[in-house]
C-alpha cells in the first residue's frame, strides 16, 4: 500500500487566491460588458472546475497513463471537427447544446500526458529515434490548432513538448536540435545568419556522432524549413502578420492592430502603485481596452490595484508553480513526475506569455491566464490539472 501524504496546503492557498482574484476581476471587466451573464457564467465554470479538481486528484495515475494515447487520440478527433465545424471567433468552439467547447484547450492537457507517456517509456526502452516519435506524435495536434487558425496556441504547445524534454534531463545539444526549425525560419531573414545557423547545426551533429540519415533530416529539412518560410508568411492571416509586426513596433498600426497593446500598457502604467481602486479604472470603464474579461484581464487587474496587486497576483503564480515543480521532483514515478512538471509548465508559459502580452513585450496570442481570464474550458482543464499537482504531491512514493 502506497502512503498518501497530506495535500499541499500552500499549493491549495496559492491557487484559491488566485481563483477569487480571476473572480474579482472577471467581475469589474464584464461589468461594462453588454453580456451582464459573464460573471454567473465563470462563477458555475469555477463550481464545475471544483468537481472536476476532485477527480484529478482521485484518478489513479496508473490508469491515466494507460488511457494517455487514448486522450490525445479524442483530443485530435476534435479538433480536427473543429475545423469542419466549430464556431465563434476564427471558428475554434464546438458547440453543444447550451455549452461551447474549445478543444485546442483539451489538446494541451492531453499533449502533458501523451508526452509523459513518451518521455517515461523511452527510460525504460530506450530506442532509436523515440525522440524523434514523439514530434511525429503531437505533430498533428499542433498542426490541426495551427490552422484553425490559432498560431499561438500551437507555438505554446511545442513550448510545452521543449519544457518537457528538459524535464526529462535533455541536454542543450538536443535542445537545440528540438528548436532548429524554429532558428532556420528566423534565419531565413538573412544569408549569413542562415551559414551561422547551418554551421552550429552541422557542429552540433558532428559532435554527437549522428548516422547519415540524421545529418539527411536535420540539415536537409531545416533547409527547407529556412526557404519556405517567406512563402509560409503570406499564408499567414492578415491578422497574425498584424500581431508580428505591431509586437515588433505598435505604433506603426495605433488605431489598428496595435490598438489593443497600446491601450493595454496605458492600463497597466496607469495603475501606479496602489491602483485606482477596484472597479474604478478608467481604460476598463471608458471601454478603450479590448478583451477586459478574456485576453486582457491582467490590465485591468493591473489598473485597478496597482504593482502592489500584480506583485500579489504574481507571487500566488509563483507560489503555484514551485510547489507544483516540488511534487514533480519528489514523485518516485518517472510518468507521474513527467506530467507534473508539465504542468508546471503550461502555468509558466501562459502567465509569461499572457502578462507579457500585456506589457507589450510578447506578440498577441489569445492565450488565457490560468484561473484569472474568462472561459469555460480552460477553467476546468486547469482544474483537473491542479487535481493531478495535488494528486501527485500525495502520492509521490508511487512507483
Amino acid at each position: 500500500m502506497v502512503g498518501r501524504d497530506r495535500p499541499d496546503l500552500l499549493l491549495l492557498s496559492s491557487a484559491a487566491a488566485l481563483l477569487a482574484m480571476g473572480l474579482m476581476t472577471v467581475y469589474s471587466a464584464s461589468a461594462v460588458v453588454t453580456d451582464s451573464g459573464i460573471f454567473g457564467r465563470q462563477v458555475l465554470w469555477v463550481l464545475i472546475g471544483v468537481l472536476f479538481f476532485a477527480g484529478g486528484t482521485w484518478i489513479s495515475f496508473r490508469r491515466l497513463e494507460e488511457i494517455s494515447p487514448l486522450l490525445f487520440t479524442v483530443a485530435c478527433i476534435l479538433l480536427l471537427i473543429t475545423l469542419f465545424v466549430g464556431s465563434g471567433p476564427a471558428g475554434r468552439w464546438l458547440v453543444l447544446g447550451p455549452m461551447q467547447l474549445q478543444a485546442s484547450e483539451l489538446a494541451k492537457a492531453s499533449l502533458i500526458l501523451i508526452c509523459g507517456w513518451w518521455l517515461a517509456s523511452l527510460r525504460v526502452r530506450p530506442r532509436k529515434m523515440g525522440e524523434g516519435a514523439i514530434f511525429l506524435t503531437v505533430l498533428p495536434a499542433v498542426l490541426l490548432t495551427a490552422v484553425q487558425p490559432d498560431l499561438g496556441t500551437a507555438v505554446s504547445m511545442l513550448m510545452l513538448v521543449l519544457a518537457m524534454f528538459i524535464w526529462a534531463g535533455y541536454g542543450p545539444g538536443w535542445i537545440f536540435l528540438l528548436i532548429s526549425p524554429v532558428i532556420a525560419a528566423v534565419s531565413s531573414t538573412g544569408f549569413p545568419l542562415w551559414l551561422a545557423f547551418t554551421a552550429v547545426l552541422s557542429f552540433i551533429l558532428y559532435r554527437r556522432r549522428a548516422t547519415i540519415q540524421s545529418w539527411i533530416l536535420f540539415l536537409g529539412g531545416n533547409s527547407l524549413v529556412a526557404a519556405l518560410t517567406p512563402l509560409a508568411w503570406n499564408l499567414l492571416e492578415p491578422y497574425q502578420q498584424s500581431r508580428l509586426i505591431t509586437f515588433l513596433d505598435p505604433a506603426t498600426d495605433p488605431h489598428g492592430a496595435g490598438w489593443n497593446i497600446i491601450q493595454s500598457e496605458v492600463a497597466v502604467g496607469s495603475g501606479g502603485l496602489f491602483g485606482q481602486g477596484y472597479l474604478q479604472g478608467a481604460q476598463k470603464e471608458l471601454a478603450f481596452l479590448p478583451a477586459r474579461h478574456t485576453d486582457f484581464v491582467f490590465s485591468v487587474w493591473a489598473e485597478e490595484t496597482g504593482f502592489l496587486g500584480c506583485f500579489l497576483l504574481l507571487t500566488a503564480f509563483l507560489l503555484l508553480i514551485w510547489r507544483i515543480t516540488l511534487a514533480a521532483r519528489k514523485s518516485v514515478n518517472p510518468y507521474n513526475s513527467l506530467v507534473t512538471a508539465g504542468i508546471a509548465s503550461y502555468l509558466a508559459i501562459h502567465v509569461f506569455v499572457n502578462v507579457g502580452m500585456t506589457l507589450g513585450i510578447m506578440p498577441v496570442t489569445g492565450l488565457p491566464l490560468p484561473f484569472i481570464s474568462y472561459g469555460g474550458s480552460q477553467m476546468l482543464v486547469m482544474m483537473f490539472l491542479l487535481g493531478l499537482a495535488v494528486n501527485a504531491g500525495m502520492y509521490w512514493r508511487e512507483v
